[in-house]
């Protein structure tokens, strides 16, 4: 067989550079000059040899532009053509909006009745509920709606509510209140479609004959089972979100399921089904919106039709055995083996979905008056609305993304990750989370030390009460919480289980002795340790929230002015979705620092001292605004007296003092120096009670043993002054807390000289 070699062959001048038509035809003329010199002689431009390069440089650019082209069209960056920006933008995991509806607050009106036994406050049992989808027409265009997306409760009360006087009896008091609610609303309608399934189909695709769908409201099938929207057909948790009039377990926004009470409101309850009844939302070209459904046939956690299983799971197998699996390897698949969730099949589906926004949707302050009549769902189903407005003009409509907006979104998207990682992604998180499942105020986080749960001496004392409780009972509780190591899954089940265990215990008779020991035990031993025992935190997260009159609400020691136990629970449900799987959450209440503020101010003569007092009082208020307040935000006392000095007609400062009374005369007076005994405190700022000679560092008692009620914890303003004086500092990190100027027209008094 002859061999080839290097010399056999002539080296080709070929210049792979070349793409575009000029240099290709000379490229073709230099090959043919090179290699047939003697076949082709004739490169005229009008020879039929010519003819026929200048044919093949003109196929060869057009290639080398497509080629170019669709390489450009694979880079996000550089291509231009919508559909493939938009599937890229999917890829990432951004789903592209057909158009952007307008976002407004609206405020609704109702009139309810003053509390028969006590005028000067609201009757909110007479109150109605109403349930979003009302609808509210724009007086400019008839054409444009808005539809709520909350619900309209005049049964509780929020932080940016009002009530006032509607009207009086003869005796000059209240018969009734104005209440007005702040509701979200979206330019958009309703429309409700029904599609006959009949055989399943792989990835069943319904297309909605409407362009311009903002969302899903719902999807229900004959046998009244709901059909959930997800991210991605691989998902199989979704968020499910329950009002408290629709929980059978609360009766109330203010109280759990455990029927403890709060002074903060959560209407929604928040947690997580695995469903296997999933849709994802497409949109197509033509600005059509499509829902795409799973791959497989469910019942009841089986597959009934095995020619809708995931075909790429078939046949892995784990090292060393030789039967295929049983489970799924795909971690994104959930637990049920071998689909991406249902098909629907011989069913009938019925879609609720909103459609509208646009540019023309962001209408002007004051066009969403016309009261609907709307039948209240809930609470007082005869109560009414008395008027609508929007105090602020409708913002964010706009026509479909462009795809500019659409490459530099599908980037922010991705590089999000959504997932909680750092100090600042919780924060975010948390301060983000929906209003509906909570009013966060504030929010703090911080790493937390880890504990061995069976060494600790929390562990110790509750697997004591636990072995005593189960030998003073003799019988009742397993038996195998007496062995070593009580800590396993026996102890867990009566964690769960203790608020139950304390009022069986509470209602039986104390006379027998076994019960009394099992009570002690409990209240001693268990009760104590046993909400903490089994948090074994990594991420120790401090929130606060506002009550009706947007003070701060964050008291571990008083049930009613503590965070409710629904709003934690939502938290953690919320952030189990994007925290990392070794991170473990605990939700503190934060700390609530309340003072007072003292002022001596030098006016000019030509001012007027009272319009000069009420500016200065005006100015630490809005400095003070609570929601300019953070955790371990320091205040600043030379800014606040810049301020003030800033203040029309203020010629000098003689002091401001930050205090919450007891120490008021550190500004006054040298260290030593004797205070005179005819010297007076002022009245409206609060003091705390004294434990000896020592002031309460503890929260305060409501019924007044450590403090004004209502207060919040004892801080010594003194003792946290910088060195120089001018920056009062925050408390320490263990204890993260927020100064709260709670009640400025009382805590705030000064004088002008």
């Amino acid at each position: 067989m002859p061999t080839y070699g290097e010399e056999t062959f002539k080296e080709s001048n070929v210049n792979y550079l070349n793409k575009d038509f000029v240099s290709l035809k000379q490229s073709l003329m230099n090959y043919a000059q090179s290699y047939f010199p003697n076949t082709y002689k004739d490169f005229n431009e009008t020879s039929p040899g010519m003819m026929l390069l200048e044919m093949n440089a003109y196929v060869g650019d057009v290639l080398s532009f497509y080629i170019d082209q669709q390489y450009r069209e694979m880079l996000l960056p550089l291509a231009e053509e919508r559909r493939n920006i938009i599937n890229m933008a999917r890829m990432f995991g951004y789903k592209v909006k057909p158009i952007v509806p307008a976002f407004v607050d609206l405020t609704f009106t109702s009139e309810v009745n003053a509390l028969s036994t006590n005028r000067s406050k609201v009757d909110y049992s007479d109150g109605g509920i109403w349930n979003p989808g009302i609808e509210i027409v724009s007086n400019t265009d008839s054409e444009i709606i808005f539809t709520t997306l909350e619900h309209a409760d005049f049964t509780i009360t929020g932080s940016n509510d009002t009530n006032t006087i509607g009207s009086t009896n003869s005796s000059e008091l209240a018969s009734t209140y104005t209440l007005s609610r702040t509701v979200k609303a979206v330019s958009a309608t309703e429309k409700t479609l029904s599609f006959q399934i009949g055989a399943p189909e792989k990835f069943k695709t319904i297309t909605l004959p409407d362009t311009n769908v903002i969302d899903i409201i719902s999807c229900v099938d004959s046998n009244g089972n709901d059909w959930y929207e997800v991210d991605f057909l691989a998902q199989d948790k979704v968020p499910i979100s329950v009002h408290y009039t629709d929980d059978v377990n609360r009766t109330s926004a203010y109280g759990d399921a455990g029927g403890l009470m709060s002074t903060t409101a959560v209407p929604f309850s928040l947690s997580y089904v695995e469903t296997t009844k999933r849709f994802t939302r497409e949109t197509n070209l033509d600005n059509t919106t499509s829902l795409v459904f799973g791959n497989g046939i469910l019942k009841d956690g089986q597959i009934v039709d095995g020619s809708y299983i995931d075909l790429e799971q078939i046949g892995v197998v784990i090292p060393g055995q030789t039967n295929d699996l049983n489970e799924a390897i795909n971690p994104l698949l959930g637990n049920e083996y071998s689909t991406l969730g249902e098909t629907p099949n011989n069913i009938t589906l019925t879609i609720k979905y909103r459609i509208g926004g646009g540019i023309a949707s962001n209408v002007p302050v004051g066009d969403l008056t016309s009261t609907p009549d709307a039948t209240a769902d809930g609470g007082n189903i005869n109560a009414t609305f008395t008027s609508v407005n929007n105090a602020t003009a409708a913002r964010g409509g706009k026509n479909e993304e462009d795809t500019i907006e659409i490459k530099e979104k599908a980037k922010a998207f991705f590089s999000t990750q959504n997932r909680c990682v750092t100090k600042e992604d919780y924060e975010a998180r948390i301060l983000n989370i929906p209003g509906k499942y909570g009013n966060i105020a504030k929010v703090y986080v911080s790493r937390a030390g880890e504990t061995d749960l069976l060494t600790s001496p929390e562990a110790q004392t509750y697997a004591e009460g636990l072995s005593e409780l189960n030998y003073a009972l003799s019988g009742p509780l397993d038996s195998r919480l007496k062995e070593d190591g009580i800590l396993h899954r026996n102890a867990e089940d009566l964690v769960a289980g203790e608020i139950n265990l304390n009022q069986m215990l509470n209602s039986i008779s104390t006379t027998y002795d076994y019960l009394q020991d099992a009570k002690t035990a409990y209240t001693e031993k268990i009760a104590p340790v046993g909400p903490n025992l089994y948090s074994l935190s990594s991420i120790d997260i401090y929130v606060l929230a506002y009550n009706n009159a947007k003070h701060l609400v964050g008291n571990p020691l008083f049930t009613n002015n503590s965070i409710p136990s629904t709003l934690t629970s939502n938290i953690l449900n919320y952030l189990d979705n994007f925290r990392i799987m070794t991170d473990s959450l605990t939700i503190n209440n934060g700390y609530i620092i309340n003072f007072g503020v003292i002022f001596d101010i030098i006016a000019e003569k030509y001012a007027d001292k009272q319009q000069v007092k009420f500016n200065c009082i005006q100015k630490i208020k809005d400095y003070f605004r609570i929601e300019k307040m953070q955790f371990n935000q320091p205040i600043n006392k030379s800014q606040l007296e810049f301020e003030l000095m800033g203040v029309e007609g203020v010629r000098s400062i003689g002091h401001v003092t930050i205090t919450q009374k007891d120490d008021y005369f550190y500004e006054l007076y040298q260290p030593g120096q004797e205070i005179p005994s005819d010297a007076t405190l002022p009245n409206s700022t609060y003091t705390y009670s004294k434990v000896g000679n020592n002031f309460a560092d503890a929260s305060l008692d409501e019924n007044g043993g450590q403090g004004t009620s209502g207060y919040g914890y004892k801080y010594n303003f003194k003792n946290n002054l910088s060195d120089d004086g001018t920056i009062i500092l925050p408390a320490h990190s263990d204890t993260p807390a927020v100064f709260e100027l709670k009640n400025p027209n009382q805590n705030i008094q000064g004088r002008v000289r």
